[in-house]
């Protein structure tokens, strides 16, 4: 009996041991700016149920109120929600949020913009209009304390916000955004038809994914950076070679009007094709040209013949020089079969055609790895120097 007795109190001095060492083994270092923002359903299940202790007026450490908020909003429109948080307590790891609820829209990223200020963190929290209803979700701010363990709080209720759906004009491009800015453009012939633009725009809270033209034959992005804050994007379009202007319009959250945006299209004989000014070298091969120069080359010599005049000679040997570069025959070159044709001698440029069998194209120059090419429809594509066979 009595060493049944003794085995019960070592047993019980064994788990207060425990006990005790677990809480003073508690981490008590206060959240960072930019923590980690992990959801619950990043928490594995079986550590959710064991180890999450939910707030009781005993032990509730952190309280959090919404400080702003949009009264009215727009369908598209992206927007940000600012939570201020005051922990009471330094035991603790980070603090994160869970979201549940809401209606009508989508959280953009699950890592708030935190700053801590006057003894409280200002967390802000951006969002996507995605429905003519909005209903902002409910918060639950909790403490982590260790790999896992963590304690909830009261949730913040969310509340239903005013959305105005936009009627928006026929060549609306789709962007509702506070700062949209064209800040590149280049035109070049696409083939005998149509043109190809290419421009890099700028824009602060905007999503420009959903970017459009309803004037384009042939559309899409060939680079695309979409943050909250300040967005970026490369996109070309295929228009009708008659079009002297591309116009569109996007909506100004600013203004709450309808900007519009006007691109002259100046076709460039060089076919960049990118935003960065680099021009291949290139025949501009007419036959007009050719002659045109010859006539002019043959004039001047008679007129330095007839003026003994040197200067004139020179400037019938430049025009005649010019016509003879002009009349040198275009380069081929060999395309191996499958090999892509680019829209754009840029990386992960659009394939608009993959050459069924080996054959020669007439070369229209040259940009770092790429080779310009004319095809057997008379479109200008580009064609990765790797994709060139040997003969």
């Amino acid at each position: 009996m009595h060493r049944l007795l003794l085995v019960f109190w070592l047993s019980c001095i064994g788990l207060l041991g425990a006990d005790t060492v677990f809480e003073n083994n508690i981490p008590a270092a206060p959240a960072s700016v930019g923590e980690s923002n992990r959801t619950d359903a990043e928490i594995p299940r079986e550590q959710q149920s064991a180890f999450t202790m939910h707030v009781t007026s005993e032990n509730r450490n952190v309280y959090t109120t919404i400080v702003r908020k949009p009264e009215r909003l727009f369908r598209g429109e992206i927007f940000s929600v600012t939570l201020r948080s005051i922990v009471t307590t330094e035991a603790y790891q980070t603090l994160q949020y869970r979201f549940s609820g809401g209606e009508g829209l989508q959280l953009l990223g699950s890592e708030p913009e935190r700053e801590y200020r006057d003894h409280a963190y200002f967390d802000r929290f951006y969002f996507k209009v995605t429905g003519s209803r909005v209903v902002l979700p409910d918060v639950t701010p909790y403490l982590t304390l260790g790999l896992s363990y963590a304690v909830d709080s009261e949730p913040v209720k969310g509340s239903a916000v005013d959305v105005t759906v936009l009627n928006p004009p026929d060549d609306f491009c789709g962007i509702l955004a506070e700062r949209f800015v064209i800040t590149h453009t280049k035109t070049t012939v696409y083939d005998d038809d149509h043109n190809i633009i290419v421009f890099m725009a700028e824009a602060n809270r905007s999503d420009l994914g959903d970017f459009s033209l309803k004037t384009a034959l042939q559309q899409n992005f060939e680079s695309l950076h979409n943050d909250p804050r300040g967005s970026s994007m490369t996109y070309y379009a295929v228009l009708p070679d008659a079009l002297e202007t591309l116009r569109f319009e996007y909506f100004d959250l600013g203004t709450q009007r309808y900007e519009r945006i006007r691109i002259p299209i100046e076709v460039d004989e060089d076919l960049v094709s990118t935003v960065s000014d680099l021009k291949p070298l290139e025949h501009g091969h007419d036959y007009q040209k050719t002659v045109f120069f010859a006539v002019t080359a043959g004039l001047f010599f008679l007129l330095a013949l007839w003026k003994r005049s040197w200067l004139l000679l020179l400037i019938a040997l430049a025009a005649g020089g010019y016509a003879a570069w002009l009349s040198i025959p275009l380069r081929k070159v060999c395309i191996n079969e499958g090999a892509p044709i680019y829209l754009l001698p840029m990386r992960n440029a659009t394939v608009f055609e993959v050459t069924t069998r080996r054959y020669e194209l007439e070369m229209q120059g040259h940009i770092e790895d790429y080779t310009k090419v004319r095809l057997l429809n008379n479109k200008i594509g580009w064609v990765r120097d790797e994709d060139i066979c040997t003969y």
